[in-house]
């Protein structure tokens, strides 16, 4: 029976990346690291045979998923569920910033996110359920094909979690860098990696260590 080749993006290099700032819902831009990125992504899956790309509709998502999608000349699906936590007061700050500000917050964000709520911003919990509500929705509605979903680094972790069968505290011990693809085999309800966190597409940017930010 045809399953379904699941792969997830998280989008390309932005300066708030680079400089440990924290974005959410700003609608930063991708850099110009951001949009080598999406193009070497892009090149690494020409050969697929995409049935339906989705994307947050944040343009940093958004032009890495449309950078993508050119070559299979096929339309972006924007889903707004797709798109990053909100940070609230965190968001625009650097991390450093937020560290001496809210200290106590930021250890429990850092080592056991499952009860944070940003402070006029969004709860893991809320996050952990509209993402993870709309990526069932995609499977449920294609069930088989090539499906690409371009997000944000949260997001893409807890999409990661839900379909490794973990919960949302274990989404510190997950690692998805930008432009990085993990790959899923999806069948039902049942899924299995392929591949996590994949960036050797990208090596030719010597870009070094990645920062998991």
């Amino acid at each position: 029976m045809p399953k379904m080749e699941l792969i997830l993006i998280r989008h390309g290099e932005t300066d708030w990346n680079r400089e440990r700032f924290f974005r959410g819902r700003e609608d930063v831009a991708l850099n110009a690291t951001g949009i080598t990125m999406a193009d070497l992504t892009a090149e690494a899956l020409k050969d697929k045979v995409f049935e339906a790309i989705y994307s947050s509709p944040l343009k940093r998502a958004l032009v890495t998923a449309k950078r993508v999608a050119m070559p299979h000349q096929i339309d972006v699906r924007v889903k707004w569920d797709l798109i990053d936590i909100d940070y609230g007061v965190w968001t625009g700050l650097k991390e450093e910033a937020v560290k001496e500000r809210w200290g106590k917050d930021f250890e429990r964000w850092a080592n056991n996110p499952a009860r944070m709520r940003f402070l006029h911003g969004e709860s893991v919990r809320k996050t952990w359920k509209r993402v993870n509500s709309a990526l069932r929705e995609l499977i449920f509605l294609h069930g088989t094909g090539v499906v690409v979903v371009v997000s944000h680094r949260i997001p893409i972790k807890m999409m990661t979690a839900y379909l490794l069968g973990q919960k949302a505290r274990d989404i510190v011990d997950i690692r998805h860098d930008p432009c990085a693809i993990s790959v899923f085999e999806v069948d039902g309800r049942k899924a299995e990696p392929v591949v996590l966190n994949d960036s050797r597409h990208l090596e030719k940017l010597d870009l070094g260590e990645a920062q998991d930010f």
